[in-house]
């Protein structure tokens, strides 16, 4: 017998790998993720949750935020909601006007999610829904994918990304406790991959300067104790020519910045993300979540970018690509049930 033949026959009889569970922006799941929720002067943000299954699903929503106060410094803050989404429909609202409570009578019973809180001028934060029970325990039920969408309130242009979702595994105990480990919850990436020009790179259109933002959020947080997540990240850079450079940043609760600011915030022109630093119009940053001795909860990461063609106006909403197996299991820890 060939030596190829054996090959073949052995692949055909060997048990199939496990595959790895994995965050998503294609598929649905139990756990929705928006990592930029903005509301200023010149932006709003549409918000949409869609159901994807024949049944009505209930969910469990954050809001999250830091702000400054005089004696306390930063401070994390969080508006929390439930809806509850129709079978096979969207649900949609606008962040700055939240959705009101509909009077008895005007949608048939079963049709109404329930109000959502409006957010106030000057929020830039994150959202996140659980998909849970009439207990309003969290649940294995892969059926929630969502979009979000930045409205510039003068120009109408639009940047609009997919939500990350988190899908829900067998084991599920049900508990707040959710562990994004490959047991309970599928577990947030190693690695993140971002395909980017670099700051100052002149569109090949436009012939205007391009710049990237992005926006980091931690997989793990504990809403019960009002302790926001956080992550050291270590950024590999590897333009054209394969030449690399490295950086690293801390993320505490939430960051959105320039890719120059992460290395160079003072001066963006000697930034590694910067053209006339690398020589080369393109390249790839290489994000990855540093571990640590910690046992109780992990330092994952997500994120999403933002390529602006006409600094800082119009330009569009990017979705990074996920490298799975982070290795620590990220924690999510929900509020009581009073």
């Amino acid at each position: 017998m060939s030596r190829l033949l054996r090959v073949l026959l052995l692949a055909l009889v060997a048990p199939p790998l496990a595959a790895m569970a994995e965050v998503t922006t294609d598929q649905p799941g139990a756990i929705l993720i928006f990592p930029k929720i903005l509301v200023d002067e010149a932006h709003d943000t549409i918000v949409q949750v869609t159901n994807a299954s024949g049944a009505q699903t209930r969910l469990r929503c954050f809001y999250t935020t830091t702000a400054f106060d005089s004696e306390s410094g930063e401070v994390w803050l969080t508006v929390d909601f439930n809806i509850a989404l129709t079978r096979l429909q969207p649900t949609v609202w606008v962040a700055s006007t939240g959705r009101p409570v509909m009077p008895p009578g005007d949608r048939p019973p079963g049709l109404e999610p329930g109000p959502v809180p409006p957010l106030a001028e000057g929020f830039l934060g994150e959202l996140r829904c659980v998909v849970v029970n009439q207990a309003e325990q969290p649940i294995t039920r892969n059926v929630l994918i969502g979009h979000a969408t930045i409205v510039d309130r003068d120009t109408r242009e639009v940047r609009r990304y997919a939500a990350i979702a988190v899908q829900g595994l067998p084991r599920n105990n049900n508990d707040n406790t959710l562990l994004l480990n490959n047991v309970e919850y599928s577990s947030c990436p190693r690695m993140l991959l971002l395909n980017h020009f670099f700051d100052d790179a002149l569109d090949p259109v436009l012939e205007t300067p391009m710049r990237t933002n992005i926006t980091f959020v931690p997989c793990s947080v504990d809403y019960e104790a009002n302790v926001p997540g956080f992550a050291t990240l270590q950024f590999d850079v590897v333009n054209e020519f394969e030449q690399r450079l490295s950086a690293s940043l801390f993320v505490r609760c939430f960051a959105d910045l320039r890719l120059a600011a992460i290395d160079s915030a003072g001066d963006p022109s000697r930034s590694i993300f910067n053209v006339a630093i690398q020589g080369t119009q393109v390249g790839q940053t290489r994000i990855r979540p540093v571990p640590d001795g910690d046992v109780t909860r992990g330092h994952g990461i997500l994120a999403i970018a933002e390529e602006f063609h006409d600094p800082p106006r119009g330009g569009a909403a990017i979705n990074l690509q996920f490298i799975p197996g982070n290795l620590q299991g990220d924690v999510i820890v929900l509020p009581g049930i009073f």
